[in-house]
């Protein structure tokens, strides 16, 4: 009789809206089932929003994950203390943030805490490239059969749409701007996951809708919607964007800039769009309104690919990793 491995999984969990913490959440639910894993979350964390079964981590009532292998779903956050007591066998570092001085630093610290070389996982190409740390490149696992193309023919007006968490990095101070473009070209816009700053001082106009994040599940919100718009402030590189694979399974035609690190999975007019400029975006999102067996097609194809993308050997290909 076999012993199935312990693998601790590591996240704040602070908000139930960030990629960082559903990437977390996936990983456990699909290692679950052929480990015995155990979700971590942080003493201020959330355990309800994700619909999984966590434990806070406390080194005074020293609960905290002992033994097997411990994986930290990003390095934006500090380890605690119990880190020197846990006595791993592995450790593995998700790097999903460009911050490679925080990344260097964590390497550092559990290799003094556990006298362990922790092994890296890229959340994109993108991210990896460049970096002087080698890994592995893992996509966010994304569960297509809760995103799934739903019928937008009742649709009454074509909506772009997209969603993210509500921080000012996500969103690009031109947004506003564009939308009012898109407006006055007959195509609504509805943000999930907009800021205050963006709800409070943004005209009141017809066809337009800023809402918190949180406001509606995000499968609702993509089954609301004919096209996904994507891009981020400047100062922000986004590195993977879990968004954009729900939505292409959601079988919706995707508009992405090019530096954004899922771009690596578009195939520029087959199954999304790439564009650097506004005027490009625009361009692309008229003709999507103005054809429907175009958007059709685009929105079959993205979900294609984000169903081969998260196909079983494609996961059973992530758990044979954290399995080893």
């Amino acid at each position: 009789m076999s012993v199935q491995k312990h693998i601790h999984v590591i996240n704040p969990l602070i908000d139930p809206t960030g990629g960082s913490e559903w990437r977390a959440v996936s990983l456990y639910r699909e290692l679950r089932e052929v480990a015995d894993a155990t979700l971590w979350r942080f003493a201020d964390g959330v355990s309800d929003s994700f619909d999984v079964p966590s434990r806070a981590i406390s080194t005074p009532r020293l609960q905290y994950p002992c033994g097997g292998t411990v994986v930290f779903v990003g390095v934006y956050f500090g380890i605690g203390k119990w880190i020197w007591l846990a006595q791993p066998q592995r450790v593995i570092l998700v790097y999903n943030t460009p911050d490679p001085e925080r990344l260097a630093k964590h390497v550092r610290h559990i290799r003094r805490a556990c006298r362990l070389e922790p092994e890296i996982v890229f959340c994109s190409e993108a991210l990896a490239r460049g970096m002087s740390h080698r890994g592995t490149v893992e996509a966010s696992i994304v569960d297509v059969d809760h995103f799934r193309p739903v019928d937008r023919s009742h649709h009454l007006h074509f909506t772009v749409g997209r969603l993210s968490r509500a921080t000012e990095e996500k969103h690009h101070p031109g947004d506003l701007t564009f939308y009012d473009r898109l407006l006055g070209a007959g195509v609504d816009v509805d943000v999930l996951g907009a800021t205050h700053s963006m709800m409070r001082f943004a005209p009141s106009r017809p066809g337009l809708r800023l809402r918190p994040a949180g406001d509606i599940a995000a499968d609702q919100h993509l089954g609301s919607i004919d096209c996904f718009f994507y891009r981020t402030s400047p100062q922000w590189s986004e590195p993977w964007g879990r968004v954009v694979i729900e939505a292409m399974a959601s079988g919706l035609p995707v508009l992405i800039e090019r530096r954004t690190g899922a771009s690596s999975v578009i195939e520029n007019g087959r199954n999304g769009f790439l564009f650097e400029t506004e005027d490009e975006a625009l361009e692309v999102i008229l003709r999507l309104k103005n054809d429907k067996k175009f958007r059709a097609a685009i929105g079959a194809a993205a979900r294609e690919s984000a169903v081969k993308i998260m196909s079983a050997d494609a996961r059973k290909a992530i758990c044979d990793f954290y399995l080893r």
